[in-house]
């Protein structure tokens, strides 16, 4: 796996757990902040902090958040967050952007001002919800990644050009035959949206599509391999 450069802005109730979860899979992480307690547990938890100022344009260019391959806004007061994601994107044309939302209204904000993934902290709870509903045993395997009790992963799979997958609906793809379960897809042309399985989702491939699944790393591979994802 390539290592990713990844800068996350804010160490609250998400920044904490999404740089350490980014950091525990191997990629090159900065935390920045403007709060000094964030500035103080980030630097106990061992990363790498920058303390910035967010109404200095200075201040945010001096972070040279273009070496970042990925800038996470995850700061916890909401209108802070989305005034951080308007000056990245002002700041930073060609940066990719990932925003924490916790509201819809701001999740709407948030694709206006230019952020390329919107992570809708109440959409995956909803989902979580329905899966309890419908599949406790699901759920209760999903939960384990917290424990890390298992040998699976997560992973990202793109639909390339003239592959296999290319053309087909989801409802025709057998995940079962591979030993992997199908968790959702991210569709290009709806702005990179992330759409849970859980919804119905029955779309019909197109050209870079990615299908987010679990399973384990050999049974991803072979699927990849045979479908050409």
């Amino acid at each position: 796996m390539i290592s990713k450069k990844v800068i996350v802005f804010g160490y609250g109730r998400f920044g904490k757990t999404i740089a350490s979860s980014i950091k525990e899979n191997g990629n090159d992480i900065v935390v920045a902040v403007n709060d000094a307690k964030e500035f103080e547990l980030a630097n106990l938890d061992g990363f790498m902090v920058y303390d910035f100022n967010l109404e200095s344009d200075n201040s945010i260019k001096s972070l040279n958040i273009n070496r970042f391959d990925f800038v996470v806004c995850a700061m916890d007061n909401n209108h802070e967050n989305l005034f951080l994601a308007l000056s990245v994107r002002e700041l930073f044309l060609d940066s990719y952007i990932i925003a924490i939302s916790d509201s819809i209204h701001l999740t709407d904000k948030f694709k206006i001002a230019g952020v390329n993934r919107v992570i809708d902290i109440y959409s995956i709870s909803g989902n979580i919800i329905m899966n309890i509903l419908k599949n406790p045993i699901a759920t209760k395997f999903l939960q384990g990644f917290i424990n890390k009790e298992h040998n699976y992963i997560f992973k990202e799979i793109k639909i390339k050009p003239n592959c296999k997958l290319e053309g087909k609906m989801i409802s025709d793809i057998d995940f079962n035959k591979y030993n992997i379960i199908f968790i959702g897809m991210i569709d290009e042309e709806l702005g990179n949206q992330f759409i849970f399985s859980t919804v119905g989702l029955n779309h019909k491939l197109d050209t870079h599509d990615t299908l987010v699944c679990v399973g384990k790393e050999e049974d991803l591979k072979k699927f990849m391999s045979e479908c050409g994802g």
